[in-house]
């Protein structure tokens, strides 16, 4: 699934090639980010309808500013399977 509607007024920036911030040309608005080396795409959830999201872990806990507690794991930085270390903390 792609972008539905407005295609024309979505712009990119990346400093790195490791995310590419997709982001409204109208509002500046940010819509998603590209992860090409880990074949990932960030959708902020509220911009898809009819979508209901239930968390399953969190990523770069090691650099939260608020502490969750809701039992999920919690990544340093990211999964292995996603390149990351795998090491989880506590909560």
């Amino acid at each position: 699934m792609g972008i539905t509607k407005g295609d024309l007024n979505v712009a990119t920036f990346h400093k790195t090639e490791n995310s590419y911030r997709k982001f409204c040309k109208i509002c500046g608005g940010h819509l998603m980010t590209d992860h090409p080396g880990m074949k990932l795409v960030d959708v902020y959830a509220p911009l898809l309808q009819g979508f209901a999201h239930t968390p399953t872990l969190h990523v770069h806990y090691g650099n939260k500013m608020v502490a969750v507690k809701d039992g999920l794991p919690k990544y340093k930085d990211l999964p292995a399977e996603f390149g990351g270390s795998g090491e989880t903390l506590t909560e």
